[in-house]
């Protein structure tokens, strides 16, 4: 550290400007920890504490780079070159993370079976999960329970829902290592036609239980929302008020749909709207809906507003 200490000039919006070069600059992205920010004294100017843990996630590489370094604790030369076993090693815990992950998804899967989505049925799944959960990072108890019909299972808390003895179709879980699941049967009529409006609303639903999640355990690391609907073969939407265009059956059984973000765009209403329409985009153009036309990009922007308001 050299001394005196000057500082950046002070800004409005430093923490985010800290947190979006980080997320531009670095990949995979790291999320600094801001601890707090410091007034120079006898001048305008500031200092930032960041915290960055170790990261999971690595090897992290400079943007348009090749390159990796690797703190070595050195006072002349904190940072050198990594060597092919260490990058070899951080690729390692990666993939036992993606392992683990495989894991208590398929665990979780097992256990939708109590909500009986039949042969066929039309369903959507909408997880949000660290990019690389490998630790837990919140106890069993600490988890919102607020929600009907909780019960305990390994990990974590699971709701299947009955009411008046008629089964409801959809099944969540919040699990300690930050994983938050929903899988829901989806509507049809006898013409086989889906409403649109069920893809988003259980986007939306999923979406507020996470940022629910990660707010109570205080997670800061990269996560990933995605949507699966299956069985939607031969299906069209059911577009009620919202005027798609022309559009056609879907040719395909199975569609996937998957974009990252941080934990603080869960608390922002205009990039939880955006994360749901770009997911919605996406799973619209399995029934040829080009969302790439103007205004039928406006109707799906009208269509995600207001959806997060608190």
């Amino acid at each position: 550290m050299i001394f005196p200490i000057t500082g950046i000039p002070g800004k409005n919006g430093i923490e985010e400007q800290i947190q979006q070069s980080t997320l531009d600059g670095i990949y995979p992205a790291v999320i600094p920890d801001i601890i707090k920010i410091v007034d120079v004294p006898q001048s305008e100017n500031i200092v930032v504490v960041v915290r960055v843990n170790e990261s999971v996630h690595a090897p992290h590489a400079i943007q348009n780079s090749k390159e990796v370094y690797i703190r070595t604790g050195s006072i002349t030369t904190p940072y050198d070159l990594v060597d092919m076993d260490r990058i070899q090693y951080m690729f390692k815990r990666r993939e036992d993370a993606q392992g683990m992950t495989r894991q208590i998804l398929n665990r979780i899967e097992e256990r939708t079976v109590l909500i009986n989505c039949g042969q066929g049925v039309p369903s959507i799944t909408v997880i949000a999960k660290p990019i690389f959960p490998y630790r837990p990072v919140i106890s069993i108890s600490e988890i919102d329970t607020s929600t009907s019909y909780i019960r305990r299972v390994p990990g974590g808390v699971c709701s299947f829902p009955y009411y008046d003895d008629v089964e409801v179709k959809q099944y969540k879980e919040f699990n300690e290592y930050g994983i938050a699941y929903l899988k829901s049967e989806l509507p049809y009529t006898n013409n086989k036609e889906i409403d649109c409006a069920d893809f988003r609303d259980r986007i939306a639903e999923l979406i507020q239980h996470a940022a629910t999640l990660y707010k109570e355990c205080g997670y800061l690391g990269t996560i990933e929302v995605s949507a699966e609907v299956k069985e939607i073969f031969d299906t069209r939407l059911m577009r009620g008020n919202l005027f798609l265009g022309p559009h056609s059956k879907c040719i395909d059984s199975e569609v996937f749909a998957a974009e990252q973000c941080t934990p603080s765009d869960l608390d922002d209403t205009k990039k939880c709207e955006k994360l749901c329409e770009y997911l919605i985009c996406q799973l619209f153009l399995a029934y040829g809906v080009s969302t790439d036309i103007p205004f039928i990009r406006e109707k799906v922007e009208f269509f995600c507003y207001r959806m997060f308001d608190n």
